[in-house]
């Protein structure tokens, strides 16, 4: 069980999450970047992965020594309403903790490739905001995680920070298409975690961690969550009608407009039905459909 259980405790189906802002940004500068742009695109790729599993890990230690992780080991996880966590199925927490620091000391070595190959040194201020963020979400004496502002800090920093990062990065600009699409990958992920707290509402509301789920309750904070789905995949829509493949490639636009549509009626649907087991790795999949949507526009434009 060595392997598998560190392997869950990455969370894998989050991980899209990660990659649709990076690919998002990447496609929006593709066309205004230079001879190194695969090299930087694939380093700002890793740091987001890297970052994303070091949250990960954090969070596991931070919620499994408060004990809000409180039945979620793997023996127990049939009779869980969420997926097991390393710290409650009796790893060791300080084994978590290294693992998140490997992970994040792995993102700023890619990050300090990408300064080194773009020469924009103050992305270390926002490799330290990133850093900061991803511990203190449910970390430290005041995690801001408990007290409303998760979903603030997911769509900041897991939507707009991580797709204009990476257009700035790559072009050296940030344009109204990159802030629109890291909206829609923000929301995206803000999606996610009301599934996710959506899940763990009742013992998210025993704990004292204070969610936007917590607040809206059971049924308005569905409506909500399907709501913001629903607003991202606009927005993507809205990019592709707006480029010339609109004009010139009518099968393509279908086919786009049906795998998107495919893809908000699931997770939307296995919101509504309350199977989060099934709806966190669909909305988490729908970011890549979403981040579809602007590689596609870019690449029959």
């Amino acid at each position: 069980m060595g392997m598998t259980i560190w392997i869950r405790g990455a969370r894998l189906k989050t991980l899209p999450l990660a990659i649709a802002p990076v690919l998002i940004g990447a496609s929006l500068a593709w066309r205004d970047a230079g001879e190194r742009r695969v090299a930087v695109a694939v380093l700002c790729g890793f740091v987001a992965l890297l970052l994303q599993i070091a949250a990960n890990f954090a969070n596991d230690y931070s919620d499994g020594i408060r004990g809000t992780d409180a039945g979620r080991a793997i023996a127990d996880e049939q009779l869980s309403r969420g997926p097991a966590r390393l710290v409650a199925s009796g790893v060791n927490p300080k084994k978590v903790l290294v693992a998140a620091g490997i992970c994040a000391l792995a993102a700023c070595l890619c990050g300090l490739a990408v300064i080194a190959l773009t020469g924009y040194w103050w992305f270390i201020l926002v490799g330290i905001a990133c850093l900061a963020a991803c511990w203190c979400y449910v970390g430290g004496k005041h995690p801001y995680g408990y007290h409303y502002l998760g979903e603030i800090f997911v769509f900041i920093f897991f939507g707009l920070v991580a797709t204009c990062g990476t257009m700035f990065a790559l072009s050296g600009t940030i344009t109204p298409d990159g802030l629109l699409g890291g909206s829609a990958a923000g929301l995206v992920a803000v999606a996610v975690l009301c599934v996710n707290n959506l899940r763990d509402i009742e013992s998210d509301g025993n704990h004292g961690k204070h969610t936007w789920m917590t607040a809206m309750g059971l049924r308005n904070g569905t409506i909500f969550t399907i709501a913001i789905l629903i607003i991202s995949a606009l927005i993507a829509l809205r990019h592709l009608l707006q480029s010339s493949i609109y004009a010139a490639n009518g099968i393509p636009l279908i086919a786009i407009i049906a795998i998107l549509c495919a893809a908000q009626i699931a997770a939307s649907y296995a919101i509504a039905r309350k199977t989060y087991r099934r709806a966190l790795p669909l909305c988490s999949l729908d970011s890549l459909t979403v981040a579809a949507i602007f590689v596609l526009s870019t690449m029959l434009a």
